[in-house]
């Protein structure tokens, strides 16, 4: 059976916004190793300010590849995580 990238990238995409903290509108790339079929993947996020990034993006890292792997039954080889920004928390607005 084949699972096309556009729906790896959707669940991958899905288990960032369940990782705690992650900011929803992540962007993911995903490359298919034509020997081997396993799964190249490449997350863009940004981080709630002040979150400790190494222990958010450690987090992000394993919930994807744990999540991916385990729905569509492909090998994640490598995921690379950039976190582009730090987005300070908004203030309600008082009308």
């Amino acid at each position: 059976m084949e699972i096309h990238p556009t729906v790896v990238r959707k669940v991958a995409a899905h288990a960032v916004r369940l990782v705690p903290g992650a900011e929803p509108s992540a962007a993911v790339k995903v490359g298919v190793g034509e020997a081997d079929g396993d799964l190249e993947l490449v997350v863009k996020l940004a981080l709630p300010y002040p979150a400790p990034v190494r222990t958010a993006a450690a987090d992000v890292r394993r919930h994807v590849t744990e999540e991916v792997e385990r729905i569509t039954g492909y090998r994640v080889r490598s995921l690379a995580l950039t976190v582009s920004a730090l987005r300070a928390p908004t203030r309600p607005r008082v009308v």
